[in-house]
């Protein structure tokens, strides 16, 4: 791409049944809400629209609520491929998957205090290391910025939060604001990150 041009764009899936709940998910599954399919049509429109008719590739996590989202983005977008890509699945928790976190500090008391507001998730019994959700997110990163044709990555809450930490060289505090919303849009390049 000449300098300058938009690398990538990131979304999150729409909202789940777990999501609606205050649940965790992690490496679990639900499906998404009708709400949830909503979201992910306005997220298309808003997309067609950043983009109009160009042909995009989409990047998705392997979990389904990332999937289902994917597939309503293909009635919308000019969709030259689809690659399912594991490093942009979200953060496993291990045994607080499915868990609120008031069910965490309630038994694992002091477990959410730390450092910093997003320490707690490294330190789930069973989870995901913070070294390897770096690094396979860091990997995920370094391809997206390489490739010829647009791509939309289709992700989760932590998953995207590390993707605009690392690529911005910001932590995780100084990148959630609207991020956590499942309508968000943001536009990745030359170093910077757009939200629409």
């Amino acid at each position: 791409m000449n300098e300058g041009m938009v690398k990538f764009y990131l979304t999150r899936h729409g909202q789940t049944t777990l999501n609606s709940v205050g649940r965790l998910q992690g490496g679990m599954d639900s499906p998404l809400t009708e709400h949830g399919r909503a979201q992910a049509r306005r997220v298309a429109e808003k997309l067609t629209a950043i983009i109009n008719t160009n042909p995009v590739q989409l990047s998705v996590s392997p979990l389904g609520r990332a999937q289902e989202t994917a597939s309503i983005f293909k009635q919308h977008l000019n969709v030259a491929a689809i690659e399912t890509d594991e490093r942009l699945a979200e953060i496993g928790i291990g045994d607080w998957e499915g868990m609120t976190m008031e069910d965490i500090e309630f038994t694992h008391p002091g477990a959410l205090d730390g450092s910093g507001r997003f320490d707690w998730a490294y330190r789930a019994p069973g989870g995901e290391p913070k070294d390897a959700f770096l690094s396979r997110i860091r990997d995920w990163l370094a391809d997206a910025e390489s490739a010829r044709m647009t791509i939309i990555a289709v992700s989760h809450g932590w998953s995207g939060m590390g993707i605009r930490s690392l690529y911005a060289a910001q932590p995780f505090e100084k990148v959630t604001a609207k991020g956590d919303s499942h309508e968000a849009v943001f536009e990745f390049s030359d170093g910077h990150v757009r939200e629409f």
